[in-house]
């Protein structure tokens, strides 16, 4: 099968405009038995990341607003149990920059007899600047490793925990773990040392501190042990790294393909840097994590109006101190009326900065509010789309179950009862575009010439699973109309194939998602983009642009496409796929 590159021309894949951009870039949420107050251990791991930071000696941290230079301002803020003792913690760096503000919050709450949490953000309101590339700030794996959280019974660690066969049930043990919250990250040693797979895990493993536990099956006794106890469906091969979701079930084989996994070969691959996708999709679930309870309801004391309160007092104390003093005493307390202005010259400054503060804290306020709206519409609209999808399916599995009983019922007239049980179930289906880039030889009619790179970059998004099962279907539904071409069994095109099902048991796609060209606006202004790879008894070039298309998803930046040529009745007498991957532009795109 030809799966070459097409480097010609440039692609791009493109954002809708009404996308949103979340502020937030990261969250990361863990949990400390109850025990001795963390609160103190936060504030000194904090203290030495702001101190390394800015490379200053001590940073103060003490209640209230302090401004380290200029645009980078640090406030704390505490609250206390009635017996005094600290019940919250919350230390907020803003840094306003040219090309954004930055924000990062550590919040840490002790409630009495109850499980303690950490969680650290990192927000970045972009100043219309364009490919930031917001890194997790390096204090979430400080505190990881000064806390040592728990997950359930998982322990938290910077780097995977050894484990060898004594081990394994322990392991088995934590991934079925009824109470973990967070997903575990298992890592098979390949059967060989192989120093660019030791260096990567080393490189992985901290990234992924505090947003899932870790662990390494350390030689090849281990993996084998583990594979017997976990079973079939969940177990890994050696070199493989794994996700391990919580809510882990051995015994049901649907589960498996819930938690997934990345084989040894890829991240081995010197050029191949998918090895990544694990923390990124980590820490995409762990930024889309509900709050605890204890720390959404914390609530600290209002500084702004405390502060606001004095500055009252003190100009009131200064007003009736003024009326006080008789005439004839106004040389003796001229000295004592200038300090009393000069303080509260200063205590207006120190107004006026707080205002600004407050105004400046109001406007990203808005802007976060703005962004959860538009993210609550997308959400609607992906809602809607999947509930069509659902309905889709569900449509066409009641045709193939009446299909098949009708069937059925023919054969058991003829008295042909073998024939009407099904003995050999199908193949599932792929559960990336990984699995399904190693099934593309099942398709015989389907010449498949897309970069595969291109293709497997989907597997970093969350909706990667339903997108490759969408174009398996959609490959599969190629592969079957380019059979009935060449049966005579089909009068005119795909499009009027999968509308019409002519052939019993035909694979169909739903005609909604079928696009049979692009506008002339997008050919003529966007066509490069759309030339892909076919053979040369096609065309003597090695290329041609393919308008027809296949609609993966419609919302959100990526909604991927599968770009095809019908050559079914043609040099080749098959369908050609040149492109599986993000939305290429249109009007529609920036």
């Amino acid at each position: 099968m030809m799966r070459t590159a097409h480097t010609s021309v440039p692609r791009q894949s493109s954002a809708p405009a009404t996308e949103a951009a979340s502020p937030l870039a990261f969250q990361s949420v863990f949990s400390v038995p109850a025990g001795a107050g963390i609160i103190p251990e936060v504030r000194r791991v904090t203290a030495q990341w702001l101190n390394s930071k800015f490379k200053q000696a001590a940073v103060p941290l003490e209640t209230g607003t302090h401004f380290l230079r200029d645009h980078v301002v640090l406030t704390s803020q505490a609250s206390y149990h009635p017996d005094g003792g600290e019940h919250g913690l919350r230390i907020q760096l803003r840094e306003d920059n040219r090309e954004a503000t930055w924000r990062t919050t550590v919040t840490a709450v002790t409630p009495a007899s109850q499980v303690q949490s950490v969680c650290v953000t990192l927000e970045c309101f972009d100043n219309g600047v364009t490919g930031l590339r917001p890194a997790r700030p390096a204090l979430v794996e400080r505190l990881v490793e000064a806390l040592r959280p728990r997950d359930g019974i998982a322990q938290l660690t910077l780097h995977a925990q050894v484990v060898t066969v004594p081990g394994v049930d322990a392991l088995v043990d934590v991934l079925c773990d009824p109470d973990r919250r967070l997903p575990v990250v298992v890592a098979a040693r390949p059967h060989r040392t192989d120093p660019v797979w030791s260096r990567r895990l080393r490189q992985l493993m901290p990234k992924c501190a505090g947003d899932a536990s870790l662990y390494l099956l350390d030689d090849p006794d281990a993996v084998a042990a583990f594979r017997r106890t976990i079973g079939p469906h969940h177990h890994l091969a050696h070199g493989a790294v794994r996700t391990y979701l919580p809510e882990v079930d051995p015994a049901w084989p649907a589960d498996g393909p819930r938690h997934r996994v990345l084989g040894g070969a890829r991240i081995c691959a010197p050029s191949d840097q998918v090895y990544r996708m694990v923390a990124r999709e980590l820490q995409r679930r762990a930024s889309e994590t509900e709050l605890p309870a204890t720390l959404r309801t914390l609530v600290f004391p209002d500084e702004q109006q405390r502060k606001q309160d004095e500055r009252r007092a003190a100009q009131d104390a200064a007003r009736a101190h003024a009326q006080a003093i008789p005439a004839l005493a106004l040389e003796k307390e001229a000295a004592a009326l200038r300090e009393e202005n000069e303080v509260l010259t200063q205590l207006l400054a120190e107004g006026d900065r707080d205002l600004s503060e407050a105004r400046r804290g109001e406007r990203l306020a808005e802007r976060t509010i703005q962004s959860l709206r538009q993210q609550i519409q997308q959400l609607n609209e992906r809602y809607h789309q999947e509930l069509e999808d659902h309905l889709l399916t569900l449509e066409n599995t009641e045709r193939a179950q009446n299909e098949a009983q009708v069937l059925r019922q023919r054969l058991h007239a003829q008295g042909r009862h073998e024939d009407a049980v099904v003995v050999e179930q199908p193949a599932a289906q792929p559960v990336s575009f990984e699995e399904l880039s190693g099934r593309l030889g099942e398709l015989e009619n389907v010449l498949v010439t897309a970069d595969l790179a291109i293709m497997l970059s989907l597997d970093d998004h969350e909706l990667a699973r339903t997108w490759a099962a969408k174009a398996w279907q959609g490959l599969r539904s190629l592969d079957s109309y380019a059979e009935a071409q060449k049966a005579g069994l089909v009068s005119g095109g795909y499009f009027q194939f999968c509308k019409t099902v002519p052939v019993p048991g035909a694979r169909i796609f739903p005609v909604k998602q079928i696009a049979m060209g692009e506008t002339e606006a997008t050919r003529t202004t966007w066509g490069d983009e759309r030339i892909f790879p076919v053979p040369t008894e096609l065309d003597p070039t090695g290329c041609l642009q393919m308008g027809a298309h296949l609609k993966l998803g419609s919302k959100g930046s990526i909604s991927p496409r599968v770009h095809f040529h019908d050559d079914s009745r043609g040099a080749t007498g098959k369908v050609i796929v040149g492109y599986i991957g993000p939305h290429l532009t249109n009007r529609k795109t920036n």
